[in-house]
């Protein structure tokens, strides 16, 4: 019975290069692991397809089916870094289901940096006491962040997600862990979502932040009293030439 090597794939550069590390060794045996939250950029999709091509490997899809907004409503709940409700049932949960439904003995691949270690650590200790082993190839390597996405973009000619644009991470639209500063990314290039997380804040009955409602902030914002600095100029770029 072979081995089978599955990547957690979120459609982001750390875990598509993860899988382009596991297949250059793998190739028969690697599967790509998609569980989606259907509420991130629509470019993650086109990224995730591309690079899946590229590796000529097809993407496996465990879903809950609910969008993040359609999860808060059932929930009635704003889900934070405090209660990630919706990692765990989005992403976390349908994991284990794949995983369960497994029949060759496996091990699961994570895209976790070295900014990610205790993160890693409470992952790789849940995933034991399910009898998963897990891999951390991030971590052993010491890549960073902006050497993996340029790797991607100029040595395989791929172009990454839009959200990299503004956003430390290709997550959903907006992540509701994110803090301010992600907020304020998303109410300047996406307003679109983040008019709705308003409209999620005013339906639920209460607010992301502690202090500042979201409606608070756009109010801060419109009035060009900047939280954080713009960072326009400095903008990497992401297409593949």
């Amino acid at each position: 019975m072979k081995m089978k090597h599955i990547i957690l794939y979120s459609g982001g550069a750390n875990s598509a290069y993860v899988a382009y590390l596991v297949n250059q060794e793998h190739h028969e045996d690697t599967i790509l692991l998609h569980t989606p939250t259907y509420s991130e950029h629509p470019d993650a999709d086109r990224f995730r397809k591309q690079f899946a091509d590229y590796l000529n490997l097809p993407i496996a899809v465990q879903a809950d089916g609910r969008t993040i907004w359609q999860l808060m409503d059932d929930e009635h709940c704003l889900p934070s870094d405090r209660i990630p409700f919706c990692s765990r049932i989005l992403k976390t949960e349908q994991a284990l289901k794949f995983y369960n439904n497994m029949k060759d003995e496996f091990v699961v691949y994570l895209g976790y940096d070295g900014a990610e270690w205790r993160r890693a650590q409470r992952t790789s200790a849940r995933l034991l006491n399910e009898g998963i082993c897990s891999e951390y190839p991030l971590l052993k390597t010491g890549i960073s962040n902006e050497n993996i996405k340029k790797f991607i973009r100029d040595e395989l000619r791929i172009c990454l997600p839009e959200p990299y644009l503004y956003l430390n991470h290709n997550n959903c639209l907006p992540c509701f862990k994110g803090g301010k500063q992600h907020f304020y990314q998303i109410w300047k290039h996406y307003p679109e979502y983040f008019n709705k997380a308003i409209e999620a804040e005013d339906n639920i009955g209460y607010s992301v932040f502690k202090d500042k409602t979201l409606t608070d902030l756009r109010k801060q914002w419109e009035a060009q009293i900047p939280m954080f600095e713009d960072a326009e100029d400095l903008r990497p770029c992401m297409c593949a030439e």
